[in-house]
């Protein structure tokens, strides 16, 4: 199509116009022959005089192109506060993300679906990449604030709906109604989608528990709290205190309460029973109840001694086992799970459980990492996993375990150990071979440095006079495996008295430390055939020092185990803390005979919840020691554990306070404990959802209450698409070639016929 641009008036064009026709009919009248008054010498002058005239006036063609049309456009708003996190056994919050990811999938079959994007909102407005990063985690639900700052958020194009995810359990509801009006002012729908039951009639939780530091076994302490409800003004529950992995025995303590609506103190007297281990508070679920996560507290109230678990394996057949495991069983400290070879010299050899024929080694490494200390005596590599081989080296480098290895004819190099990862764990260098080779049958005595001599492991008996003969008496072996030669952080504890066949004084005995834990090598069986004296006549008429020797030989091998660490206590002044309290924290360490002391450089750091946690990036508080006894205090700041925390969650789970104790920068020790963080928010007085405030706010704004995933879909399929925009481009008619063709085609007729006329 054709507009007109011209930059003068119309009057001026017509004046022109008129001037020309003037101009030539004069010069027709005032021409000095008939022959130039022929209008066919005028025309083309007319013509051209026309077309001048044309370009004044500025015609130009308007073209007009359409780009494709566009999505519409439509945002999500969810609510991330605490109280979505309510309700079970699925939570508001998950119910939210399970409707978002069901309205992503109806949509992604259609090809005119609307564009969404992802808002969350609590405490203040954030975007969202995907349903992950909408978990409830803030302490306030700003949804006024969060549609007041949503404008500055939008695009070029506005959105054609908001949809609002949430409990309707807001902190600005006054201010709803004016936002409504001005997103529908925009012409913007703000639709709502509530969640939350209506049957949900309040919430019971345990607020605070102190509970005594130290208890002695059969005193009777008094456990103290807070208990605080809402929506069960009137009614009784009845508190107790149970064994947590015991729910079958009766409650060792009961007390009834009626609720009201303001936090109730109370107290508990419990008899302190090590033999319990974990206790539980509990207050029973009431019906309609938005949560029961806060309805129990586990907590300790005197800590059993917690005794060395040991893994032994032989591979000896008959009850050979028995000689080593009662002589650890004999230690009311230690715990012994001994294996045999079901078939030892098979390719796959099964280990069975003494007293458990179907079971074997832990099947898992959670199971295995357990265990402070694995002896290995005569088992050949088919009888495990790579990942169990795997599992044992992290015992011992990154959890301060123990391992052993006895000789034997599938032991040491004779069995391949030398080619799997255990033989970084072996302290000495072991000559290789294939069963029946790297082994000697060879009766020899063994002799004991002076120098090792005062290591623990040789302390049988306490006077040291008579510890020394004790050690030279013990029993010659009638074999042993080919030990090459110590390795550099290795300490030789014994070596043959006599050379050995083809390998001359050879060490028998040796220890080094691996990593966070100990490996020892014993080189010869500890049982029969090589061991038959050692096990049996090693005493006074009995084996007596053979039995010290094995429990010597577990205590020290674990004395860095992470699971039976005793050289490092630690607790805190209660169980359950608000946001923002201090942690104030104590811990005793011991030296290496058991004595308190103040010597160590003590850290605490809140216990990482993920594998890739760096140090650097675990945040410490040092612990400085007490002004009175030999103690170490710290406060640890609480929202370093909320930090760690799930979000998802009402009440912070269990999580572990670590503290380490070194020196000169060797670590000696870590232990651990558990509390719970409570956040600090109003939400959870006010648990029930409030649908009303929801509806009222999409009625002022013009938009609809949805309830179901398929009718958000449909709506949102019903929003027309956008125009694509318009693309004009403008061309003026004279910037065309044609047209200047014309223009000199007339002027050269003009003076073709000029000529032919005989003027010019």
């Amino acid at each position: 199509m054709l507009e007109w641009s011209s930059p003068y008036s119309g009057g001026l064009f017509f004046a022109v116009a008129a001037g020309m026709v003037v101009l030539i009919v004069v010069a027709r009248l005032f021409a000095i022959s008939e022959r130039l008054r022929s209008w066919t010498l005028f025309v083309p002058r007319v013509l051209v005089l026309s077309l001048l005239l044309l370009v004044l006036l500025n015609p130009v063609r308007r073209r007009e192109h359409r780009l494709p049309d566009q999505p519409a456009h439509a945002l999500f708003l969810v609510d991330s506060s605490r109280s979505m996190a309510l309700e079970q056994p699925q939570s508001r919050s998950q119910v939210v993300q399970q409707v978002i990811q069901e309205v992503d999938s109806q949509l992604q079959r259609h090809t005119n679906r609307p564009r969404v994007q992802l808002f969350r909102f609590g405490q203040q407005l954030a975007s969202a990449a995907d349903a992950s990063q909408l978990g409830p985690q803030d302490d306030a639900t700003r949804l006024g604030d969060a549609l007041e700052q949503l404008p500055s958020r939008f695009s070029r194009e506005l959105p054609r709906a908001v949809v609002v995810f949430s409990d309707g359990a807001v902190d600005d509801a006054e201010r709803l109604a004016e936002v409504a009006a001005a997103y529908r002012s925009l012409k913007i729908p703000i639709h709502v989608f509530p969640v939350g039951s209506s049957q949900i009639r309040g919430d019971v939780s345990i607020d605070e528990l102190v509970v005594p530091p130290r208890v002695d076994a059969g005193v009777k302490a008094p456990i103290r709290g807070v208990l605080r409800s809402t929506g069960y003004d009137g009614e009784r529950v009845v508190l107790q205190v149970r064994v947590a992995d015991r729910p079958q025995l009766p409650p060792l303590a009961t007390l009834p309460v009626t609720l009201g609506e303001r936090p109730q103190p109370f107290e508990l007297i419990v008899e302190a029973n090590p033999e319990y281990g974990e206790l539980l508070l509990e207050a029973p679920p009431l019906i309609g109840e938005v949560t029961e996560q806060n309805n129990r507290v586990p907590f300790q109230l005197c800590k059993a001694a917690r005794k060395l678990k040991v893994i032994y394996m032989e591979g000896t057949g008959g009850d050979e086992y028995r000689w080593v495991h009662q002589a650890l069983q004999e230690d009311k400290d230690i715990e012994c799970l001994s294996m045999f070879a079901d078939a030892q010299y098979v390719q796959r050899p099964r280990l069975v459980r003494v007293g458990d024929s179907f079971r074997g080694f832990p099947a898992t490494r959670e199971e295995l990492l357990q265990y402070d200390c694995v002896i290995c005596s005569d088992i050949s590599i088919g009888a495990f996993t790579r990942e169990q081989l795997d599992w044992v080296v992290e015992l011992v480098s990154k959890r301060g375990g123990g391992f052993m290895m006895v000789g034997g004819h599938t032991s040491f190099g004779a069995g391949g150990w030398d080619q799997t990862v255990w033989d970084q764990l072996i302290p000495v260098d072991m000559t290789g071979g294939t069963l029946g080779r790297g082994w000697v049958y060879h009766q020899f005595k063994v002799s004991i440095p002076d120098d090792a001599q005062t290591h623990p492991i040789w302390r049988i008996v306490e006077d040291p006079e008579q510890n020394r003969r004790v050690l030279a008496a013990m029993p010659v072996f009638l074999g042993t495996n080919y030990m090459q030669r110590l390795k550099p952080a290795a300490t030789v504890l014994a070596v043959s008295a006599t050379p050995i066949p083809q390998a001359g004084i050879m060490p028998i005995f040796a220890a080094q430390p691996y990593g966070r834990g100990r490996t020892f090598a014993f080189a010869p069986d500890t049982t029969a055939d090589w061991g038959r004296f050692f096990e049996s006549q090693w005493g006074e008429s009995d084996n007596r020092y053979f039995r010290r020797f094995w429990r010597n030989v577990v205590r020290w091998l674990s004395e860095n185990s992470t699971a039976g660490n005793k050289r490092l206590q630690i607790e805190t002044d209660r169980v359950i803390y608000r946001a923002g309290q201090p942690i104030a924290l104590t811990a005793h360490a011991f030296d290496e005979h058991l004595q308190e002391t103040t010597d160590y450089d003590v850290v605490a750091q809140v216990k990482p919840t993920t594998p890739t946690a760096t140090p650097s990036t675990i945040p410490t508080t040092p612990m400085v020691a007490a002004t009175t006894g030999k103690s170490y205090v710290a406060e640890v700041d609480s929202a370093l554990l909320l930090m760690s925390a799930e979000a998802a969650s009402t009440v912070v789970p269990s999580r572990e306070i670590e503290v380490i104790a070194s020196h000169q920068g060797t670590e000696i020790a870590r232990a651990t404990t558990k509390i719970q963080i409570l956040p600090d928010v109003h939400e959870l007085l006010q648990p029930r959802s409030n649908p009303e405030v929801l509806k009222q706010l999409a009625a002022a704004s013009e938009g609809r209450v949805f309830r179901s995933a398929q009718d958000l879909s449909a709506a949102l399929l019903t929003i027309p698409v956008t125009p694509g925009d318009a693309v004009i481009t403008r061309q003026p008619m004279w910037d065309s070639p044609m047209m200047w063709l014309v223009l000199i085609g007339l002027l050269a007729v003009e003076w073709t016929l000029r000529r032919l006329s005989g003027f010019g």
